[in-house]
């Protein structure tokens, strides 16, 4: 078998020293470098790669550490599970994460249900790994939504691909959202979106705020607008129109999507540690409530994508292209379907994957800026006095406001660098790599 490689906390880089969910760095009890393969639980030996870099096979005494020896949380993956049901460990996994962290140090091993994992912390550790994928990286396939695709006969996105196939898809998509033409055609379509949340904030204030008129103040929790504004972005730039978060009444259209996206995104965890077809043959609520939420979003997709292809129909019978049609960007949708590369059915799985994964991956770090911003104060008027200045110079244009505040830059940059963008990175990887371990201080086999 191969071993799943869980990247969780970036504990220094731009922070420093200090971790910031942990307070202070482990003492380093590993290191980590590309030896081998695990199968069986022997190690299969890599040969010198193509680049000429070689692997580090023993540690600082001489001699090769074993898989075993890396700490672990015990070895029985089901009475692993009970306890992290009975201890709602689903909810606060990265309150589990850090205790665990402590207690065993940077790197650990753990079973739960019927998945095994390292998990590592360290930038070191992490930069060795992701130097060791090479272009065809063997990432964590989330069971659940393979069995949904699988079940339901829809074709699997990026998400859900590895190997050639997903670099194939992976090129296709990153000119329509990762190119700087492509992200300077949907700016516009952020920015509106943006708009509207501010104004639906400002309208929250001054309705139910204290303090004078124009200088009101109110406390809430933002993870629920955040999450909203993700979603609504999202939408906008991947399909080319509004679904109407913001309205004061939504439709039963919207209403029925968000709640899809919010159950899909809330039974996700629990399932990452169960074997789904099972849960489908014994007719579990859990694994219903999932399905049944994904039915639910690509029912929205499939909507979209068909007034998309009627708009593309439309447009192309008047014999001008997509582009030209008023000048009028038509989101990622629109672009993928005019260039035809990609069949109907894998746009409409890495559109609905793309939505899916962009929004809590968005909304996190907005929550964790503002956070920051907020108990930095003197960080946060620097920012905003930039922004401003930017933006008065701008002339109305997103892309040269953005050129002209580095700040706000840096600060979404140095957030990333210090808050993963979920409770772990679960861009969990399945990696032909194994530990090689030098000096073991932490206590193994807790």
């Amino acid at each position: 078998m191969s071993v799943q490689v869980i990247v969780c906390v970036r504990g220094q880089g731009t922070c420093g020293s200090r971790n910031v969910l942990f307070g202070v760095v482990p003492q380093r009890g590993f290191c980590m470098t590309a030896a081998g393969t695990v199968i069986d639980g022997k190690v299969e030996a890599r040969r010198k790669g193509k680049d000429g870099s070689g692997v580090r096979k023993r540690g600082v005494d001489g001699r090769v550490r074993s898989f075993e020896e890396i700490p672990n949380t015990g070895r029985s993956g089901w009475v692993n599970l009970v306890k992290f049901w009975r201890e709602g460990r689903f909810r606060q996994l990265h309150k589990h994460m850090e205790r665990t962290f402590k207690n065993l140090g940077p790197i650990y091993r753990e079973h739960v249900g019927t998945q095994n994992t390292v998990n590592i912390m360290l930038p070191s550790d992490i930069s060795e790994l992701f130097r060791s994928e090479g272009l065809h990286p063997q990432r964590m396939t989330l069971q659940a939504w393979a069995t949904h695709r699988e079940t339901r006969q829809h074709s699997k996105g990026v998400f859900l691909k590895n190997g050639e196939e997903w670099r194939t898809d992976r090129l296709q998509l990153n000119k329509e959202v990762m190119m700087s033409t492509a992200v300077k055609r949907f700016l516009p379509l952020l920015d509106e979106v943006a708009r509207d949340f501010c104004q639906m904030l400002r309208d929250k204030v001054e309705r139910e705020g204290k303090g004078e008129e124009g200088r009101r103040s109110l406390n809430i929790d933002p993870s629920p607008d955040l999450f909203r504004f993700a979603l609504e972005a999202s939408c906008h730039v991947l399909y080319g129109e509004r679904i109407g978060l913001f309205s004061s009444s939504p439709s039963l259209e919207s209403q029925k999507f968000i709640w899809a996206v919010e159950r899909m995104l809330a039974t996700t965890p629990p399932l990452l540690y169960l074997p789904p077809r099972l849960l489908l043959l014994i007719g579990a609520p859990l694994w219903t409530q999932h399905a049944t939420a994904w039915d639910n979003i690509f029912s929205h997709a499939e909507a979209r994508i068909q007034r998309g292809y009627q708009r593309l129909s439309s447009t192309l019978s008047r014999g001008s292209t997509v582009g030209a049609a008023g000048g009028q960007y038509t989101g990622v949708l629109g672009q993928l379907m005019e260039k035809g590369q990609l069949s109907l059915d894998l746009i409409k799985a890495n559109i609905t994957e793309m939505m899916a994964g962009g929004v809590d991956t968005t909304a996190v770090p907005l929550q964790f800026a503002l956070f920051e911003l907020g108990r930095n104060p003197e960080v946060q008027e620097r920012v905003r006095q930039q922004v401003k200045a930017s933006w008065a110079q701008a002339g109305g244009d997103p892309q040269k406001a953005l050129q002209g505040a580095p700040l706000l830059k840096s600060t979404i940059k140095e957030i990333l660098s210090c808050i993963p963008s979920g409770c772990k990175c679960i861009n969990a990887l399945f990696v032909n790599v194994i530990m090689s371990i030098t000096d073991i201080t932490s206590n193994s086999d807790k």
